[in-house]
């Protein structure tokens, strides 16, 4: 079992106070549920403790996530004032992202700063960037984390950050289908429903029965063109920038759309390849039981999960995606 030191975080914290040093609390580009359900929760944690803290991200926060209390507090970042507040910092927290390159435009303002910097995060990898790395793999979530730290520094969950938390779960959890979905997880999610805060019927509907006609088209038009690969253990499906301009869709967020190729009978992982303006290609991957599509991933610069993972890449888009779907075979087992 991982061991984190909260009790150091908590000194780091306490001497933030004593400086009356403001705190930043960040995540990764194309903000998600856990890290935004992390940035929020301890964002009203650190302001019930009395500390100066600012919420800044790379991107517009989706509109799916703006029912969380506190969400309207979170600054999208701009040369301005949030680029001050960075380098004046005396913490800066990054959530759910171990990848300084994934800060985005934060990044240089936080490299010119002198801000401690702590990471707080369940993906694999440790950076050296970070001077403190709070990070489990064994986690099922980043919110899990923020939820250890919360209890371990002393704080009562109100009802704002108990959703907020139960969002970060509910959405890196696969809405707790994924194998990390332990017993722990239900014993904090029991823990936070407690509070009063959590209404599973309203949070469900806010992320995934209120979307965009766009959204159902996009979803026609890539399930139209579904292709299984390998026995039909690997399959796949595209939206391009035509598909993507007819549908009006192209804000939307498409990255569980794959999630559907999971439900074929037979399909132990999937791929959506989304083509991005500039080039630009965007590969959202999935995967059930231990078929690690992060291995996959990570041949070509992207990463996650076992069962969920991403990548971004420059290369056009049809190359793209016989790249990867060429790849793909090395991660199944052998039939």
């Amino acid at each position: 079992m991982t061991v984190i030191r909260w009790d150091l975080v908590g000194e780091e914290l306490e001497e933030a106070r004593r400086a009356g040093r403001a705190i930043v609390l960040a995540t990764h580009v194309n903000a998600d549920g856990d890290g935004l359900g992390c940035e929020i929760a301890l964002y009203h944690f650190l302001k019930s403790k009395g500390h100066d803290v600012a919420m800044i991200n790379n991107d517009p926060l989706p509109a799916k996530y703006a029912f969380l209390q506190g969400s309207d507090r979170i600054v999208v970042y701009d040369e301005g004032k949030p680029r001050e507040t960075i380098r004046d910092a005396a913490l800066f927290f990054v959530l759910d992202n171990s990848s300084p390159a994934r800060l985005g435009r934060l990044l240089p303002a936080l490299q010119s700063g002198g801000a401690f910097k702590i990471c707080i995060d369940h993906h694999a990898d440790v950076d050296p960037f970070w001077d403190m790395n709070c990070v489990d793999s064994n986690a099922s979530a980043s919110g899990q984390l923020v939820y250890q730290a919360i209890r371990a520094l002393g704080g009562v969950f109100t009802p704002g950050m108990a959703e907020a938390l139960y969002v970060s779960f509910v959405t890196d959890t696969g809405h707790f289908r994924f194998s990390k979905s332990t017993a722990e997880v239900h014993r904090i999610i029991a823990d936070l429903m407690d509070t009063g805060g959590v209404s599973p019927p309203k949070i469900y509907r806010a992320l995934f029965e209120n979307v965009s006609r766009g959204l159902v088209g996009m979803v026609g038009a890539a399930l139209s063109d579904a292709h299984y690969e390998y026995g039909g253990r690997f399959a796949w499906m595209r939206l391009t920038r035509h598909q993507l301009d007819e549908t009006q869709g192209d804000e939307e967020d498409t990255s569980d759309l794959v999630n559907m190729l999971l439900a074929v009978k037979g399909v132990q992982a999937a791929a959506l390849f989304k083509e991005l303006p500039e080039g630009r290609t965007k590969v959202s991957l999935r995967s059930v039981g231990s078929v690690d599509v992060n291995r996959l991933a990570s041949k070509f610069g992207g990463g996650g999960h076992t069962n969920a993972s991403g990548i971004l890449m420059t290369t056009p888009f049809d190359e793209a995606v016989r790249q990867v779907v060429a790849e793909a075979s090395g991660i199944l087992p052998a039939s």
